[in-house]
Order: structure tokens, then sequence, then C-alpha cells
């Protein structure tokens, strides 16, 4: 087998032992989970995950780097769109909601006990990348008088606590309300909190577009 074959199929091999660990992580946290765990569910040896990922902690390093990594392309498309802000920002609240749904609290317990350096690494990622782009389309959308004059660091802090309080507690398995329904409703409530009357406009219009 030539070179290039045999670089094609270690890379194979390696996204494949990365997507399962991920979904995995991701669903159930990881510190509770082995490397046998992991080599038993790809039915694969130890030694071929070792192979690629040296450690449980640089695997969890490398899938953390791909969300940052995702999340900054998500977030730069939104920016640079020619979209209104209000768009942008119902925009912006899918793409977080998708985030929040897909990421269980195990995982982010795990980061936050065992792995705290890389948390607070996460954290100020949040703060510049995920902050700074929310602040960004607020501004923008109170220059065009769509969203009232109201603290751009104000909203983000609502926003984020809605969605995480929606998603990550016991109101939606005991309510008849679907993840949609309850992510909209909440959305066009705040929405109606922020915007001008010349935002609501825009909003209602818009809304037909998503």
């Amino acid at each position: 087998m030539n070179r290039s074959k045999k670089s094609d199929l270690s890379a194979l091999e390696r996204d494949k032992i990365f997507n399962y660990a991920k979904s995995l992580f991701l669903k159930e946290g990881f510190y509770k989970i082995t490397m046998d765990n992991l080599a038993a569910g790809l039915k694969v040896s130890k030694k071929t995950i070792y192979k690629y990922f040296g450690s449980k902690k640089i695997l969890v390093e490398s899938i953390v780097e791909s969300i940052k990594k995702d999340l900054s392309g998500r977030l730069d498309s939104i920016c640079k769109s020619s979209e209104n802000a209000i768009l942008k920002l119902f925009n912006l609240n899918k793409l977080l909601t998708t985030m929040l749904i897909e990421l269980d609290d195990r995982w982010i317990n795990d980061l936050r006990i065992h792995l705290p350096s890389l948390w607070k690494e996460i954290d100020e990622f949040r703060t510049k990348r995920l902050n700074g782009t929310f602040s960004s389309i607020i501004n923008e959308g109170q220059k065009g008088k769509l969203i009232k004059n109201i603290p751009a660091e104000m909203i983000v802090m609502i926003f984020l606590s809605t969605l995480r309080g929606v998603i990550n507690n016991e109101f939606l398995p005991n309510s008849k309300f679907s993840y949609k329904d309850a992510i909209e409703t909440s959305l066009r409530i705040l929405f109606t909190g922020i915007l001008t009357a010349k935002g609501q406009k825009v909003f209602y219009k818009s809304l037909k577009k998503v």
C-alpha cells in the first residue's frame, strides 16, 4: 500500500474515533467513560486509539478545539451576512439553541470539575467571541433604530439565561411544549421586549423568511 493510501486510511480511522468519542462525551460527559469503553464501542484496540490520541485529556481537548473552530466559523458567517440585525440575532439564537441541546450538563460539569483550565479557556472564548458577536449585532440594531437603547451586555445575559433555562431544566419534560415551540415563544417574548416599534415591524416581516 502506498503512502497516500495509508495516510487516507489513517485519517478515516482517526475521524471515526474522534466522531464517536465526541458524540458520546457530549451526551454523557467524559469523566466516567474510559478508554476501554471507547475501544469496546468502536470495536478497536486501545492501542489504536492511543495511536492518534495519547490520552483521554488530549481527546477532550481536540473535541473542544473542534467545537470552538466550528462555532467561530458560524459566528463569522452570521455577522458577515447581508441580513438585518434582527435576522442576525434570530439566527444567532438558533445556533446557540442547537448547541445547548447537543451539550449535556454532564459534559459541562466534567469540564468545570475535572479540567478547570480547559473550562477557563472555553469561558474566555465565550466572552470574547460569543458575547462579542452578540453585542456587535445588538449595536448594529440600535444604530438602525431597530433595538431599544438598552445596554448590550444586559440583553446578552437575558438571552443566554433564557435559552439555558428553557432547554436545561425540568420545564419541557413536564409541559406540552416541544423544544421548537418553547424556543420560538421565548424568543418572541424577548424580541418584543427589546425592539422598537420599527424593529417589531421588521421582526414580524423577517419571521416569514426564517
